[in-house]
């Protein structure tokens, strides 16, 4: 493992520079803020609350990259075959699951990915409760469960293998979104699994790549669910001039 500290203005270039350019993401828990260090070809978000899927599909305009699935986390992942995508990313998630679940998250995370697993966390545990179900989370929906903090990381949690860049003074705001007294330290942890590959993107290869994620989804989602997503995706490519 290594260890490189990194100031607020410098540390989302030293994660960037970190990262391999992928055709194919998964993205964990994104909520309304998908990863955004990397432009893939096929971006799969999956998120448990519907409503932060939906706001993400306005927002994004049902760009034909993204593959919005509305699922726990492991019922999804679980589903995935190996090595099946090329980097999973984990930003602001795994705190919000309890220990045991965030570790059975790191090792499903290394099975499904060909390339990377990036994860993202504050350094320690950051006291964050929605107990009351009238307080609305940081976005001011009705997430408030999902935004819990159940558990706390360190770099002790990562092993061999893992690539560990520290911010000391990232986090600013409390669970309230109001001025913390002391500024909390974050971490984003990155595991190589592979080399970067010298062949040409998925990108200039549009029939496989299709070929390639409608194959994936096939075997994740229930049937008529996956028979919607493809009408509604082939559709957007038509209209949109990309098929």
């Amino acid at each position: 493992m290594t260890v490189t500290y990194a100031a607020r203005r410098d540390v989302a270039g030293a994660v960037a520079a970190r990262l391999q350019d992928v055709d194919v993401v998964l993205d964990l828990g994104p909520g309304i803020h998908p990863q955004s260090f990397l432009n893939p070809y096929v971006h799969i978000c999956v998120d448990a609350h519907l409503p932060y899927l939906e706001r993400l599909k306005r927002e994004c305009a049902e760009d034909p990259r993204y593959v919005l699935i509305n699922a726990p986390w492991d019922q999804v992942i679980g589903m995935l075959p190996d090595k099946s995508v090329d980097t999973v990313f984990a930003l602001d998630f795994i705190e919000h699951l309890d220990k045991a679940d965030g570790f059975r998250m790191l090792r499903e995370a290394e099975r499904v990915a060909r390339r990377q697993i990036v994860v993202f966390t504050p350094h320690g545990f950051f006291a964050q409760s929605y107990d009351d179900p009238r307080k609305p989370d940081r976005w001011g929906m009705d997430g408030g469960y999902w935004q819990t903090h159940r558990s706390g990381w360190g770099t002790e949690d990562f092993g061999d293998g893992w690539d560990i860049v520290i911010c000391p003074d990232l986090i600013l705001l409390d669970e309230n979104n109001q001025p913390m007294a002391q500024p909390m330290a974050a971490m984003w942890a990155v595991r190589t699994l592979a080399q970067p590959s010298n062949r040409r993107r998925l990108a200039v290869k549009k029939p496989f790549a299709w070929g390639y994620v409608t194959g994936l989804l096939a075997q994740v989602l229930p049937r008529p669910v996956f028979a919607r997503l493809q009408a509604a995706w082939g559709f957007v490519l038509r209209t949109s001039g990309r098929a």
